[in-house]
């Protein structure tokens, strides 16, 4: 056998890697791995909660330990004083040794390789955070064995796989274009580990290695290649008070491939949160836009070679429960030859102390009026009108469930980072920079805050009901150049009559003005119809919509016009109060 002379020869430096593991609840996956006596080289496919290397082997037969390092051969040229280049040897492997003060392996990390010395044969299992692969190569010809060899570990679903379906579309290549692979073996401490042909097996056939294991192999070129399937990101996150996270996922293979998707349960334990995920264009035609990510759920994504989806999940912080942990484990396969996999945390952090529930905010949106009753009607039933009447609407929502319908509100955010929202321009603070108005044209100016009737509900059945007065500035039978928009009769000896009183609408002595009163309902009821409730989830856009009803009295002495139509509406501004 061939002894793996880069390894021998390792140099001692003050060199350490670390951790850095996401706060809160953190996911974990259970891994094993198994030893023979003597040298072993491992893929380690998520970090321990303790990840020195003195914690992680303390009661192991393991006596040393060495990272491989595939980014030792892309560090920056170093110069003298002279300007001449210091020639460095690069440092392929830290190296860690039960019992010595001074390490250059500090600890383990998941989704590297590791040579390891076992005093005897042994299985280690432990819990840990799940990390992507990351595969820097260095290009080494077949001849060039006895200097250097690329250590890659395999992550894979299946117990064995063949060498070219897990490496062969990437800088390795095929074996039979003269690639060369080797596995670790060997007993001797002192000789260091030695290389066992695992190239070819019986006929020349590739041979079958196996997942959690790591191998000695050549390169044709240099670069990071991670295996067929590409991650960008570490894990799928959601911030503090955030509602979305997305991970990139590309094939970084030269055929196609199909990934296979998964959430599944942490192995400590935690609780998963309620996760939905954003469906591709294509199937959001005929389908909701987003649908719920239960545990065990599965989904797969066909990519072309270079292509890359971005998977986006929303989470519903709404039915999160204060004090609970939550997280679960993102499993990305290849359904393919190469039977890669790549397993992420998702974790979620805590709201913070003033964050604001669902659906709690202000609502922007829209009325579309569709229907509108004739006026010679002796009742007020719609039918279909000849176009379509959109309006601009604004709802706010607080703590309590109480709702507003808003003529105009101002927004903004101060310098604490807070949002707020306020009845009028004039009140917002110097503290509050960029300011933005939004105003609703169905409301009266004078009527800029009405307060939902008593019993209804956001989500429900909304009513809203106010009046332009006959002497409001945006009275539609008002002028405000009229010279009898006085409230006398044409020879100022009497008051008018008051418009409201619709039994003077025919008498010789007609009032000039008329209050006008409306009538707003919202119902999340399917079309109006109590008796056929519709659910109301939580909507990643934070959108909803349904049935709208407007009635309006004093435009005719026959009784109210009522339109109806559908609203559509999204929380735009997350302030707890109207000040």
């Amino acid at each position: 056998m061939k002894k793996l002379h880069a390894f021998a020869g390792l140099i001692l430096l003050s060199v350490a890697i670390g951790a850095a593991l996401p706060a809160g609840a953190v996911p974990h996956v259970s891994e094993t791995l198994s030893l023979a006596k003597g040298w072993n080289a491992v893929y380690l496919e998520s970090t321990p909660d303790d990840p020195s290397c003195e914690a992680f082997f303390r009661d192991t037969p393991v006596i040393g330990a060495a990272a491989y390092q595939g980014d030792a051969f892309a560090a920056t040229a170093q110069y003298d004083a002279s300007g001449q280049e210091i020639v460095q040897t690069p440092i392929a492997y830290l190296q860690w040794v039960r019992g010595e003060s001074v390490s250059t392996l500090q600890s383990v990390v998941g989704g590297s390789t590791l040579l390891l010395y076992a005093t005897n044969a042994a299985d280690i299992t432990f819990l840990g955070v799940p990390s992507a692969p990351k595969m820097i190569w260095h290009k080494v010809s077949s001849s060039e064995t006895n200097e250097f060899l690329n250590l890659a570990g395999v992550s894979s679903t299946g117990a064995t796989v063949s060498v070219d379906a897990y490496f062969g579309e990437g800088p390795f290549g095929e074996v039979k274009s003269g690639r060369a692979i080797y596995a670790i073996a060997g007993e001797d401490e002192e000789e260091g580990p030695e290389l066992k042909d695992a190239g070819k097996g019986a006929f020349g056939r590739p041979a079958a290695i196996a997942g959690g294991k790591a191998y000695a192999l050549t390169a044709k070129s240099a670069g990071e290649w991670p295996g067929v399937v590409g991650v960008q990101g570490s894990s799928v996150a959601f911030a503090a008070g955030g509602n979305y996270a997305s991970i990139k996922v590309k094939n970084c293979g030269t055929t196609n491939h199909v990934f296979r998707f998964s959430m599944d349960l942490s192995a400590s334990g935690e609780t998963p949160p309620p996760i939905s995920r954003r469906l591709p264009r294509v199937d959001a035609i005929s389908m909701p836009e987003w649908t719920n990510v239960a545990v065990s759920a599965a989904w797969t994504v066909s990519l072309a070679p270079g292509e890359v989806t971005e998977q986006i999940f929303s989470l519903d912080r709404s039915q999160l429960v204060a004090g609970t942990e939550y997280g679960a484990i993102l499993s990305i396969e290849d359904t393919g030859a190469s039977q890669m996999r790549v397993r992420l945390p998702v974790t979620v952090a805590a709201d913070p102390e003033d964050a604001v529930a669902y659906p709690t905010g202000l609502w922007v949106g829209e009325i579309a009026l569709s229907q509108v009753s004739g006026i010679e009607d002796a009742t007020p039933t719609p039918v279909a009108a000849g176009g379509v009447l959109r309006m601009s609407v604004l709802l706010h929502v607080d703590e309590l469930g109480r709702c507003k319908l808003l003529q105009r509100v101002t927004a903004g955010i101060d310098t604490n980072g807070t949002a707020r929202l306020f009845r009028e321009s004039g009140d917002v603070p110097a503290e509050v920079e960029n300011a933005k108005r939004f105003s609703a044209v169905l409301m009266s100016v004078d009527t800029p805050v009405v307060e939902a009737a008593s019993g209804s509900a956001f989500g429900d059945d909304l009513d809203f009901s106010w009046t332009v007065a006959a002497t409001a500035r945006d009275n539609p039978f008002r002028h405000a150049w009229h010279p009898d928009h006085d409230g006398k009769t044409a020879d100022y000896s009497d008051d008018l009559p008051t418009g409201d009183d619709f039994t003077r609408y025919a008498n010789p002595v007609k009032p000039e003005l008329w209050s006008i009163s409306n009538r707003l309902d919202f119902s999340w009821h399917e079309q109006g119809n109590r008796l056929q409730p519709t659910h109301f989830p939580y909507n990643a856009d934070e959108t909803t919509s349904g049935v709208v009803t407007w009635e309006v009295e004093g435009l005719i002495a026959k009784g109210p016009i009522k339109s109806v139509g559908t609203f559509n509406l999204q929380r735009v501004f997350n302030a707890k109060e109207i000040e």
